[in-house]
């Protein structure tokens, strides 16, 4: 697999992360976790200033002090970040709130599965499509056209 960066994940509980990071390390993904909502844009306006944003976030909606979908709009509020995509990871299906989130930028919405079958076929499907399949903004040239 091509190196196509890292991922950014926004996730406090200790065991979806542990999950994650099994997944990401057996498939020779970089990431980088947050457990607090309120680390997420300084974490990312950092890495703009060492040019090392994320290719890819995932937002859990069940963060603390905010939720996800806050985070979510937080990013797409500021125009040098707001080109990276972000997949929010979700616990419900209220349409509602699933049309809110792509409304206010979300590349993906995803139901967390319930089974560790279903989030075995999940992550790889996920990792598949962004990582094999998906064309991410190389940071140099999305750097390029905007501002910091």
């Amino acid at each position: 697999m091509t190196n196509k960066g890292y991922i950014l994940m926004l996730e406090n509980d200790e065991h979806d992360r542990e999950l994650s990071s099994g997944y990401f390390d057996s498939s020779e993904i970089s990431y980088e976790f947050l457990k607090f909502s309120n680390e997420v844009v300084l974490f990312l306006k950092d890495q703009m200033r060492s040019n090392t944003l994320p290719s890819i976030i995932l937002l859990s909606m069940n963060s603390i002090p905010e939720t996800g979908f806050s985070v979510l709009k937080d990013i797409k509020s500021v125009e040098a970040i707001k080109h990276i995509p972000v997949i929010v990871l979700g616990e419900n299906t209220q349409p509602d709130l699933i049309k809110q989130c792509y409304a206010h930028g979300a590349s993906t919405f995803i139901n967390k599965p319930l089974t560790n079958a279903l989030t075995d076929l999940s992550i790889k499907n996920f990792i598949q499509y962004w990582f094999e399949i998906a064309q991410l903004p190389e940071e140099s040239k999305a750097r390029s056209s905007v501002s910091l």
